[in-house]
């Protein structure tokens, strides 16, 4: 088992603090102009991606909030564990956070509830540059491994990997900080690590700017296990909120659905909604071609891969056996001390409702779509 990070064990803390602090919820929905409801909903990232993108950027420049009564405001948070900080002061109705975090704050009393996941599959993974001699996990002993940071999933996802592999990831390899990215891609170049830990869309961005990969197979207890899913205030789901959240879930599956079909268009979305995504060098053919692709690489976790959206299964179930991976995770981690009772955890009593949508029309929406100019 891994000690409890000490960066988590103060974040659990500020959460629980702020928990007891708020005491009573505020009310997570406000009257807007229109007849429609405001309502905050907190992303777990301090810069815009294709999570934003898919989950807010289509949903909202599609009038699809619109249509379930809703003015979709984004609020940002560095990390699932101070989203769902806000999520438990009431100043916010959902947020994307990881399962993990949220089985955290559970255990610290905090009284939040996934309703849904977003990834279809586990999104980190180990990735070895061209021309290394690394094959199979066995050939990571004695080599460096590189991670965005020592408090981030990454080391996280790194341990877990190596212990499930027989690995002791305290004596038997290295793991050094090195950031994302450009960052990354200098220390995987002069040597200073043998591998990386990243997640698929973070792969993606290297890829782009030269660099090839294989990548290692993840252990069994990472097959379908979940990762980021949208958590609510338990206080929602016995609540006049209650429906609130199934009208913000429904809107944003819509919006990953039309994503998904027409990443094209997504993008374009999404540079309508976040300017700052075009960067230094502004809206180019260029730019708009490397976002999509980084939406695409994002979209192989977080949607099912069959070719026909229209018949894919209800979004956001979550089994036992799935939830149970996460938990072993969790403890293996020190995210918790012990595995928490999962209906503590999910509450997939929203699920029927949030998927009550006609597939058929988004899926015209998204095919219909033209890009202006």
């Amino acid at each position: 088992m891994f000690r409890r990070p000490l960066a988590l064990t103060a974040a659990l803390a500020a959460l629980a603090l702020a928990a007891s602090a708020c005491g009573g919820s505020s009310d997570t929905g406000s009257s807007a102009p229109g007849g429609l409801t405001s309502v905050n909903y907190v992303t777990t990232a301090t810069v815009p991606g294709s999570t934003q993108i898919a989950l807010y950027a289509v949903p909202k420049q599609m009038g699809y909030f619109k249509a379930e009564g809703l003015e979709a405001n984004l609020k940002t948070a560095n990390g699932s564990s101070a989203a769902l900080q806000v999520i438990a002061s009431g100043d916010a109705l959902a947020t994307n956070a990881e399962v993990a975090s949220t089985m955290a704050a559970v255990e610290q009393g905090v009284q939040v509830r996934t309703i849904g996941s977003i990834n279809t599959s586990f999104p980190w993974k180990i990735g070895v540059p061209a021309g290394k001699s690394i094959s199979s996990p066995a050939d990571l002993k004695g080599k460096k491994i590189g991670v965005i940071s020592l408090a981030s999933g990454s080391n996280l996802f790194t341990r877990s990997f190596l212990h499930e592999n027989g690995i002791d990831p305290d004596k038997d390899v290295k793991i050094l900080p090195v950031g994302q990215g450009t960052q990354a891609k200098a220390a995987l170049d002069s040597g200073q690590v043998d591998a990386i830990a990243l997640y698929a869309e973070l792969f993606s961005q290297l890829e782009q700017i030269g660099m090839k990969f294989s990548y290692l197979t993840n252990p069994a207890l990472f097959d379908g296990m979940p990762s980021i899913s949208f958590t609510v205030s338990a206080k929602t789901l016995s609540g006049k909120d209650k429906d609130l959240a199934v009208k913000y879930a429904r809107a944003a599956y819509k919006g990953l659905m039309f994503a998904r079909i027409n990443p094209e268009a997504a993008v374009d979305m999404g540079l309508k909604t976040f300017p700052e995504l075009a960067g230094s060098g502004g809206d180019t053919p260029k730019r708009r071609a490397e976002l999509v692709t980084l939406l695409k690489a994002w979209m192989t976790t977080s949607t099912p891969q069959t070719d026909d959206p229209a018949s894919w299964p209800a979004w956001g179930q979550l089994s036992d056996v799935q939830l149970k991976k996460a938990a072993t995770w969790a403890v293996s981690t020190g995210q918790v001390k012990k595995e928490p009772n999962v209906a503590e955890v999910f509450d997939g009593s929203l699920i029927k409702d949030i998927n009550t949508f006609d597939h058929d029309a988004v899926v015209k929406d998204a095919k219909d779509y033209k890009i202006a100019g």
